[in-house]
């Protein structure tokens, strides 16, 4: 009962994410794939449309210019930051797969730099993705995202566990991420 409650909460909290935003509208979408550890591709209003896990950042598991400035930024060589975005994207696979339906929440018309949708996803069960990587220590909370208050603090008290119980990233790749979220100890 109270992860149904939380989970309602959650979802609530995201769609109030912004006063004139445009709801998701509830009802689910497929998964195209999981393209990396905080992007998903749906079957959208006819197309295709790339969704970013709103206020979470998961390492680069391809070259791109981000990879390279967080190399440039923590100092980290290339292959191992895409290390850990290789480990991060096989944990969202774990938990979500092509073909699969979820839910979207939040503010359709709120797009990133890099041009995603950034919503609150939820699993055919009703657990957020977004929620999930954080807790097991696969993602990190984006600290500077315009999130709801609630969901923010749930966000970082998940990071906090996960980065205190060396969960997922913060276990065997824990001096790594630490460096590239820029988390101390």
């Amino acid at each position: 009962m109270f992860v149904q409650l939380r989970n309602f909460v959650l979802l609530l909290g995201a769609a109030c994410l912004s006063m004139n935003a445009v709801a998701a509208d509830g009802r689910s979408y497929k998964l195209q794939k999981v393209e990396d550890g905080d992007t998903l591709v749906v079957e959208f209003a006819g197309g295709a449309e790339r969704i970013q896990l709103a206020g979470i950042d998961a390492p680069e598991d391809t070259p791109n210019p981000k990879l390279q400035r967080d190399a440039q930024r923590t100092g980290l060589s290339e292959d191992v930051l895409l290390s850990i975005g290789d480990v991060s994207t096989s944990h969202l696979k774990s938990l979500v797969s092509p073909g699969q339906q979820v839910l979207l929440s939040g503010n359709l018309n709120r797009r990133d730099k890099y041009g995603r949708i950034s919503l609150v996803v939820m699993d055919d069960q009703g657990n957020s993705l977004n929620e999930k990587m954080v807790a097991d220590g696969y993602a990190v909370v984006l600290n500077r995202y315009p999130l709801d208050s609630i969901f923010r603090d749930q966000l970082k008290q998940r990071e906090s566990e996960a980065i205190k119980q060396k969960r997922g990233l913060w276990g065997e790749y824990r001096e790594t991420t630490m460096r590239w979220s820029g988390r101390g100890e």
